[in-house]
């Protein structure tokens, strides 16, 4: 009734073929077997599964097959359907698919034992907080960390809300924003490894079962949608950091006492430097007078390093003093511009100030004139001689940016992660050129965000250093 072409060809058949009998392909003793046993077996059964055969091809030669058959319909009319495959083909496939089946089994003892070994790890991390976290909010892992720091059970953290588990003791925005993405669902459906964000990382505390507060660091990342399993899409880690905060709390405490204590007997010393500098007390001889200018100059940079110190325990324990008002900005730039007209005398290096539109800017004006003064003091220190230092103003629908470039080395690309580092410089040997504390851009980038505002850094055109106060027109 029908032969296919993979038949004519296997086959060696002509075109038109004249095969009209199956046993027309079977050598004599198959002939034989097709009568007593084949096609008894097919009319009885409706269908032979898996025979061996050996088949005559037009040129003479014998190859085995693998026949298998079935009664059916074609066109409409009763019919078998044969299906004839070479063996040797059969071979070769059963051979692939023994050794498929044998990778598979490899493949999953070895998931079992990356699934073992990543749960032993991850139980391991007892001081940390594991949570795997589905795409509406449902906690779907959690490690033994997540039991000890939640002091839940496993059992009531699984299928659990994380919203339900803990709760912070004031509000927190961070928290308040990742809960509001997963109930929309939208972030993490759509999230592709090209788009995945970087950690999310906070600080906050949170309310455990026993009714106590403790301070942790919590990291939110998102997941490739792509490449996970189930429907897990963020991974929470949470940090217990009461001990490192009590700790920075006693440091902090500890330098702002020892600072007040040095600053005490400094201010009699300056005083007593000064009264002597004067000559109103006795005329010194001129090489006591250098020695007592020394001194006084020494002093007061060690005055200025305490200063600094505190302002920096002050700002780490929020117990800085802010008075926002709106002040004019010309009138403070001209003061930070004046303050350090003798700063510069020695090495001729000349400060141009855009005069920039009357503006009315919302900040502290002692905080601004301290941020002014750090940034003007770095340049004029980096700059070379006879440089040119240049102080721009831009305004901003809602803010100002206040621009200080000079021209001297710039900041290396080595260390501007640790640009705002506090005690951090960029030249950081014994002898280095440059003396300082690595408080001031620390301290300058704080004040600016306890007034609302930033502090940024890029390279100048002239690869000099170029560093901008971002801060607000108007009360927020």
């Amino acid at each position: 009734m029908f032969i296919n072409d993979c038949a004519i060809t296997s086959f060696e058949l002509t075109k038109p073929h004249n095969l009209e009998r199956i046993e027309q392909l079977l050598p004599a003793p198959a002939k034989v077997f097709m009568q007593t046993h084949l096609w008894p077996m097919l009319r009885a059964n409706r269908a032979i599964n898996e025979i061996y055969l050996k088949i005559n091809l037009a040129s003479g030669i014998t190859i085995p097959v693998l026949l298998n058959a079935e009664a059916g319909q074609f066109n409409e009319k009763p019919c078998y359907r044969w299906v004839i495959m070479p063996a040797a083909e059969r071979a070769s496939f059963e051979q692939e698919l023994l050794k498929a089946r044998q990778q598979l089994q490899e493949y999953a003892q070895e998931a079992d034992s990356n699934r073992h070994l990543l749960q032993t790890v991850l139980d391991g991390a007892e001081d940390i907080a594991i949570l795997a976290i589905s795409k509406l909010g449902k906690v779907r892992f959690g490690n033994k960390g997540a039991e000890t720091l939640l002091e839940r059970q496993t059992d009531n953290l699984i299928n659990h809300a994380i919203d339900s588990l803990f709760h912070t003791l004031n509000p927190c925005p961070q928290l308040e924003a990742f809960y509001k993405t997963m109930s929309l669902g939208s972030l993490a459906s759509k999230t592709t490894a090209e788009d995945t964000p970087s950690p999310y990382v906070f600080e906050t505390n949170i309310h455990r079962k026993n009714n106590t507060f403790i301070d942790v660091q919590i990291q939110i990342r998102c997941l490739d949608s792509q490449l996970v399993s189930d429907d897990i899409h963020y991974i929470m880690l949470i940090t217990n950091i009461s001990e490192r905060k009590q700790y920075e709390t006693l440091q902090n405490n500890f330098i702002a006492t020892i600072s007040h204590e040095l600053r005490t007997p400094l201010t009699s010393i300056l005083g007593s430097l000064n009264l002597l500098n004067s000559g109103k007390l006795v005329d010194l001889p001129s090489p006591a007078k250098k020695l007592i200018h020394i001194t006084e100059e020494n002093t007061h940079r060690l005055k200025h390093l305490i200063s600094d110190i505190m302002d920096f325990s002050k700002l780490k324990t929020t117990k800085m003093s802010i008075n926002m008002d709106y002040h004019p900005l010309s009138t403070l730039l001209e003061t930070a511009v004046e303050e350090h007209r003798f700063y510069r005398i020695e090495k001729n290096i000349s400060i141009i100030a855009d005069t920039p539109p009357a503006t009315l800017v919302y900040l502290d004006p002692q905080r601004f004139l301290q941020i002014m003064s750090n940034l003007l003091s770095n340049a004029i220190k980096f700059s070379p001689n006879q440089s040119t230092i240049t102080l721009t103003a831009e305004i901003l629908e809602n803010s100002v940016s206040i621009t200080v470039t000079d021209q001297g080395p710039g900041v290396s690309a080595e260390f501007l992660p640790m640009l705002f580092t506090p005690f951090r410089q960029q030249d950081e040997v014994s002898n280095r050129q440059f003396e300082g504390s690595g408080l001031g851009l620390a301290i300058s980038k704080g004040l600016a965000e306890a007034m609302g505002g930033n502090i940024t850094y890029e390279t100048a055109e002239n690869s000099g250093a170029a560093f901008t106060l971002h801060v607000q027109r108007n009360a927020q």
